[in-house]
């Protein structure tokens, strides 16, 4: 049981319809992890008497997972499912572990190193939001967890965002039955799989399976993305982009009664491992930097009021060489070239991973002198982390 993000929304009394709420649907649930304990939690989550500890590898066997996709596992508590995630997708795959709590992200940060998973992320994320990429993952996990998530509309669209066309949202949590269940399930247990059923699908998801003979005191329910609800046309007055603090770059349309505005004073490191498929092309991760200075600037803001910096990895280490290097690394001219410079001369802090040189077998003089060579991605990622910078994840 942890927590996670979703999409608030109370549900009428009289024909049990959903509605978008902004208040949370149980304050207070998720007080317990705010500081939690991670060995007492490793104990509750990962213990025999747990019915999704002791069916952990059934209930990963029948998400379906192949080699090579990318699944986040929302309210990922200890690890226990992020780790068979992390075999299950095999080296060519990612898996996201997402949590709410600072000490179980570190603790999975850790314990997956330690046991050489490299193919895990791990993203402390907000109350109401799962915090991924758009368009980003093939499978969105969450067991034990539904009934954890405060603001249950908001985190369902932030799920719906982050799922590929043909993604998958995979429920599992308890059974809420009167005169069936346990009173704890009964107390601390916001809705039964009814009531869930309704929420998700009130979200733009459509149930397309249910697990059954596998959990007694849990169900387990498949949901596809299905195509969002059709909005109302924009009139034509409506603003054109522009991108006035990196010219060329991070296209915005200025949005001054928008809620949730830049703020003065954030910190942010994006995390930035993949080039695409061609090198001729500038790295996407890059525009979304540049994206975030140009909407600060709509709000008023100037590039140092925020504080941003950048880690280049993977296949991204590339983008850290010179002109030349690049060109004769690829064939092809640095696509990047011209942002990297205006992204630099505005104070964004890029470094680069000096594993990754290593382990490419690139030359560390041939580094671009805007870019700095990092120990590794790693700590670079961890020790910003520690100083208050909100990570966002920027693959493609």
């Amino acid at each position: 049981m942890r927590w996670l993000c979703f999409l608030s929304l109370l549900f009428v009394t009289v024909g049990l319809a959903a509605i978008a709420q902004d208040q949370s649907v149980k304050p207070g649930i998720n007080d317990s992890f705010k500081n939690p304990d991670v060995a007492k939690y490793q104990k509750t989550f990962e213990g025999e008497s747990r019915e999704v500890y002791v069916n952990r590898e059934k209930l990963v066997a029948a998400c379906g997972i192949k080699p090579g996709m990318i699944v986040a596992d929302i309210g990922a508590g200890t690890g226990m499912h992020t780790r068979l995630f992390s075999k299950a997708v095999g080296t060519d795959g990612q898996v996201y572990a997402v949590d709410i709590a600072t000490n179980f992200v570190e603790h999975i940060r850790k314990t997956s190193r330690a046991a050489g998973l490299k193919n895990i992320t791990p993203v402390l994320c907000n109350e109401d939001a799962v915090d991924l990429p758009a368009n980003s993952i093939d499978l969105a996990f969450t067991s034990d967890t539904y009934h954890h998530f405060e603001f249950p509309q908001r985190t369902l669209a932030s799920i719906h965002r982050a799922l590929k066309p043909d993604g998958r949202l995979i429920v599992v949590d308890f059974h809420r039955i009167a005169g069936k269940s346990s009173d704890w399930t009964l107390n601390h247990v916001r809705v039964g799989q009814e009531i869930v059923e309704k929420e998700i699908a009130s979200a733009g998801f459509k149930k397309t399976d249910e697990v059954k003979d596998l959990l007694k005191d849990n169900y387990m329910v498949v949901f596809s993305k299905s195509k969002p609800v059709e909005q109302p046309k924009q009139p034509k007055t409506e603003p054109s982009p522009l991108s006035s603090v990196v010219p060329g770059y991070g296209l915005v349309v200025p949005l001054p009664k928008g809620a949730e505005p830049p703020a003065k004073g954030r910190k942010v490191v994006f995390d930035i491992t993949s080039t695409g498929k061609d090198p001729a092309k500038r790295l996407p991760g890059l525009d979304r930097v540049a994206t975030l200075l140009n909407l600060a600037a709509t709000s008023g803001l100037k590039p140092t009021d925020l504080d941003v910096a950048v880690v280049l990895h993977g296949e991204a280490t590339l983008t850290a060489l010179d002109d030349e290097a690049y060109k004769s690394t690829t064939g092809q001219t640095h696509p990047s070239s011209d942002l990297l410079a205006k992204l630099t001369k505005v104070g964004v802090k890029i470094m680069v991973c000096g594993q990754s040189l290593e382990r490419k077998t690139l030359d560390a003089k041939r580094v671009r002198p805007v870019v700095g060579i990092v120990v590794s991605a790693v700590t670079a990622v961890n020790n910003l982390q520690s100083r208050g910078f909100a990570y966002v994840p920027a693959q493609n």
